[in-house]
């Protein structure tokens, strides 16, 4: 039955589009959807989008979201466990973008993305850039007592040495790791917060709670969790406060102690 009809002939609002008088407007400096919104076509451009094993969805939907194809590739394993990877367009003069994140298996999706940039490299492609959301030994990024691996570091010489023209990635999990590549290869570490706190104003109604508190899950994440804290008092949220935990670990995937930092008692509390 089609009661809308009957009851109420207008059209429905979105949240998007109920105004809050508390909520600060954007312009289009400001708004982090401004270009994704312009969706505009590349298919003049000489730009490729390959997918790899970790982010064949991402790579379908941006794929789509830039009015091209996924351009074709095969990868796999041979009988020994080593992986190959061909490619199966003319790559010669093209911008050529990869998105594989190092996520679990990491060993594997790691040796698939050095592939992948080598054999562009080795085609003639103009530039390569990895697409990397998740950056597989990021938090194997100093030393913390003699004899250990720096293995952050030695993930960006692998990824140099096959040739590697920048790097794309989505909050890595410390700064820090920008400076393990060389400058001319130019890494751009992107923030999802600010994404994030849009999709919380619109779908989760945090206008209605009046007690928020962003919390930081441990002491490195500091940073992240006060540019939240700060995006959403600029939004029309004074009220936010913010929190943190300090992790004090007794071994590789142990936490031995954990302590918080802050008021949390009877408050909406985010981890950023």
């Amino acid at each position: 039955w089609n009661t809308s009809a009957v009851c109420d002939e207008s059209p429905r609002k979105s949240k998007s589009e109920i105004k809050d008088p508390r909520r600060k407007p954007l312009n289009s400096n400001e708004d982090p959807f401004f270009r994704s919104r312009q969706k505009k076509s590349l298919h003049e451009q000489n730009l490729m989008v390959f997918a790899g094993s970790s982010s064949k969805q991402l790579a379908v939907e941006i794929a789509d979201h830039l009015g091209i194809n996924i351009s074709r590739h095969n990868s796999g394993k041979f009988a020994d466990g080593e992986t190959y990877v061909r490619i199966n367009e003319t790559v010669r003069g093209k911008h050529c973008y990869i998105i594989q994140s190092t996520s679990p298996p990491v060993n594997d999706n790691l040796m698939e993305l050095l592939l992948m940039i080598s054999t562009l490299r080795r085609a003639s492609a103009k530039s390569i850039t990895a697409v990397i959301p998740y950056y597989g030994y990021a938090r194997q990024d100093r030393k913390t007592e003699n004899r250990v691996s720096i293995a952050a570091a030695d993930v960006a010489r692998l990824l140099q040495s096959m040739g590697v023209n920048a790097i794309i990635s989505i909050d890595l999990h410390c700064w820090q790791i920008e400076g393990f590549f060389d400058n001319s290869v130019p890494v751009i570490n992107l923030s999802a917060g600010v994404i994030g706190m849009e999709h919380m104003i619109e779908d989760f109604d945090i206008e209605n709670l009046d007690e928020l508190v962003v919390v930081s899950p441990d002491a490195g994440g500091v940073g992240r969790a006060k540019k939240f804290q700060e995006g959403l008092i600029g939004r029309g949220f004074p009220n936010v406060a913010l929190a943190m935990i300090i992790k004090q670990r007794g071994g590789a995937g142990i936490i031995a102690r954990m302590d918080l930092v802050g008021e949390v008692k009877d408050k909406d509390c985010i981890l950023a």
